[in-house]
């Protein structure tokens, strides 16, 4: 993938276990407090997929659960930390989303990293990094302002204050 310069776009909480989701917002879909991996509609992954191994207590392991998370740091670190972008496919509040990515993402990724995937290499994936993915002169500048230093963690970048598109402010929470 290195060598031709391919960029995986990846949602990779689909393949990690939900992390205390209770913690944020109201979600159409309440799941359990266990960590276990799950469906969006809240259902367990079957036997096949989530418990092909596991240890003396009857907890799954070895399994499909955390592997998209070990597997984007393998992409990323074969890559120079160049393949690796971000994207959304849910039926959540995009916030919820966002939570439960950062979450997963930050079990591998520094703040720093996580910016990168976020922005200038998703712009890359969509062969758009001269117009979007960094704040440079010359480049469409919808901006999003958070309370607080997103390198902090990812509860900053739950945070938002201002919205930003095509110059004009969308969201004040001033």
């Amino acid at each position: 993938m290195a060598e031709t310069n391919s960029i995986v776009l990846g949602l990779i909480a689909f393949g990690a276990p939900i992390i205390d989701r209770e913690s944020g917002p109201p979600a159409p879909v309440q799941f359990p407090r266990d960590d276990s991996p799950r469906f969006r509609d809240g259902k367990p992954w079957p036997e096949a997929i989530a418990g092909a191994n596991r240890d003396a207590q009857g907890r799954a392991m070895g399994t499909e659960a955390g592997y998209t998370i070990v597997n984007a740091r393998t992409i990323w670190d074969a890559s120079g930390g160049k393949a690796l972008g971000f994207c959304t496919d849910q039926n959540y509040a995009d916030v919820v989303v966002l939570e439960h990515e950062l979450k997963s993402y930050s079990i591998m990724f520094s703040m720093a990293d996580i910016i990168r995937i976020m922005g200038p290499n998703t712009a890359a994936y969509l062969h758009m990094e001269d117009q979007i993915g960094t704040l440079e002169p010359g480049k469409l500048a919808d901006i999003i302002l958070l309370d607080g230093n997103p390198l902090d963690g990812i509860q900053s970048m739950l945070k938002t204050k201002v919205v930003l598109k095509g110059g004009k402010v969308v969201v004040d929470k001033r």
